[in-house]
């Protein structure tokens, strides 16, 4: 019966990682893209010019 209880465990806590490290790749992911976005818009007034 301990193996079965100590497999669910391992089972809950691999989950449990998987969800975590889904959630922390979102918000690195938003915040890379909110940047590029805010880059973009920072630099829209020189695309005319050749600047950029």
């Amino acid at each position: 019966m301990e193996k079965k209880s100590e497999r669910s465990s391992i089972g809950s806590l691999i989950f449990v990682l998987t969800l975590i490290a889904a959630g922390v790749a979102a918000v690195v992911y938003a915040l890379s893209t909110h940047r590029r976005h805010v880059n973009r818009e920072k630099w829209k007034d020189y695309d005319e010019c050749g600047l950029v």
